[in-house]
């Protein structure tokens, strides 16, 4: 493959200069994930993508027309190229040359993977119950458990019952073990509706999800809740939007009412 790079930014190690001549040349061997970052194997080294809030990697055919914000190119032998855009620029690339230690990426300091057995209730109980931040910022912790995002927060909570706004200090046993159960439950039903072919991720560019109607919570505000009628509401709980139903998913006595704002992308 050949590399360019209009954003230094990016690129997060090494040297942007070191950054192309490194990847001049090399062979994709294969592909993964850890957390929210994708980890695509080189026949020497790896390359590390992490997307922020707006980043996408789309892989598009020769003459394709270009796309504003894309910030890294790799062109491959047979004509296709992979652009990394990211309007806000929160993302980054690294390099990790063979042998080298990680030190730059931060995915060695993400939590245990939703699906691992390890992540039972007794680990979310003792990573997380003796907190005082509320479930929802918990859930977001990615050094506890890697890969939950704002919109999967939301899902699991209100499947649980469990009002966003909780101390985790005040989270039962009983909801630690239903957490448990639902994260990998709610994680592997995201990725399966989300399943989309490659000529439909590219039309998206990345950015459109697919059959959103089966989500319960998020971005249904005003909505009927599913489970009792009541409108849901969205509050904003560490910067993030959370929508859930006040009847369904009862705020604790001692959390205080958080500012609520018209809009938000969340």
């Amino acid at each position: 493959m050949s590399v360019s790079v209009d954003r230094e930014k990016i690129v997060g190690h090494p040297s942007v200069d070191e950054f192309v001549r490194k990847l001049e040349g090399r062979t994709v061997v294969s592909d993964g994930r850890r957390g929210k970052a994708l980890i695509i194997g080189l026949d020497r080294g790896r390359l590390i993508v992490r997307f922020g809030m707006t980043g996408q990697l789309i892989v598009v055919p020769a003459g394709y027309p270009p796309e504003k914000h894309t910030h890294v190119t790799l062109r491959l032998e047979d004509g296709r190229e992979v652009w990394y855009i990211d309007p806000r620029m929160f993302g980054k690339v690294w390099y990790i040359d063979e042998g080298e230690e990680d030190t730059y990426s931060g995915i060695g300091h993400l939590g245990i993977e939703p699906d691992d057995p390890a992540m039972d209730w007794r680990f979310l109980k003792k990573k997380l119950g003796g907190r005082s931040l509320t479930i929802k910022e918990a859930l977001l912790d990615q050094s506890v458990v890697a890969g939950i995002g704002n919109i999967w927060s939301d899902e699991i909570l209100f499947r649980c019952k469990v009002c966003p706004e909780t101390p985790c200090s005040s989270v039962t046993d009983a909801k630690w073990k239903l957490l448990a159960k639902t994260i990998p439950e709610v994680m592997e039903f995201g990725i399966e509706k989300n399943a989309i072919t490659p000529g439909e991720y590219l039309e998206g560019k990345g950015r459109k999800y697919y059959d959103i109607y089966y989500l319960e919570a998020y971005g249904h505000e005003g909505d009927p809740c599913t489970r009792c009628g009541r409108p849901m509401v969205r509050t904003v709980i560490g910067g993030r939007s959370s929508y859930w139903c006040p009847r369904c998913q009862r705020r604790p006595r001692s959390a205080t009412e958080p500012k609520r704002f018209l809009s938000d992308k969340g």
